[in-house]
Order: C-alpha cells, then structure tokens, then sequence
C-alpha cells in the first residue's frame, strides 16, 4: 500500500510574523546585556579596589622599611658627629694636637650693616 497527498492538499506551513513577541524579544536581549554589562563593570570595579588595598598594604609596608633605614641613619650620623670620637680620631689617627691657651686664637668676624642706597628721614 501506497500513502499518496492529494495534489489539492496545500502542505506548506505558513509563517505569521508575530511582531508584539518580537519587541518583546529585543528588549529582553536589551536588558540581559545590560544587566550583564553592569555585573561586569562591579566586578572590574572590585578587582580594581582589590587591587589598591594590596599596593596600600605594599607601600606602608615599604614606608615603615625606609622609616627603620631614616631612624639607623639618624643614630648613625648622630654617632660619627659625637665630639668624643672625633677628638679621638684627630688625636690617635692623624697624630693632632690640641692647641694651648697660648696658641689658640678666636677669629670673630664682625660685619657691618650696609647702608641702603638712599636713605630716608623722618621729620615733624
């Protein structure tokens, strides 16, 4: 047995546009990207904040390093300026000596004001 379709028989599917469903469509996709779009630029906005709070973290750590160096610096300079040590030095390594009261002479450099180049007076 044989199936045969009567030639009057139209078998073509009919496709209406439906176009409500449509708009329906593209403000979906519209507002999915959206909403995709805004959870993407938190998340960026996270990662960024994330990554300030360790190069913060990274910089006091680095500040306190260079603070503990300045303090080493300072008590060292403080030393090598210590009058004892250098009176040492100039005695026991350069073979100085100090001078006697005699032999020691105070320099004081006095410097007069200078006068402007006009002067003005005041009068009653």
């Amino acid at each position: 047995m044989a199936f045969s379709v009567p030639k009057d028989i139209q078998n073509h599917p009919v496709r209406n546009v439906d176009r409500a469903r449509q708009r329906e469509m593209r403000w979906s996709v519209v507002f999915v990207s959206l909403l995709v779009g805004a959870l993407l630029l938190v998340a960026w906005e996270h990662s960024q904040w994330t990554d300030v709070g360790y190069d913060t973290t990274k910089l006091q750590q680095e500040r306190q390093a260079i603070e503990a160096d300045h303090r080493h610096l300072l008590l060292e300079l403080a030393t090598l300026r210590e009058p004892g040590r250098i009176e040492r030095l100039a005695t026991q390594d350069l073979h100085l000596v100090a001078p006697s009261q005699t032999e020691a002479v105070v320099l004081v450099v006095v410097r007069e004001a200078a006068t402007p180049a006009r002067t003005l007076v005041a009068r009653r």
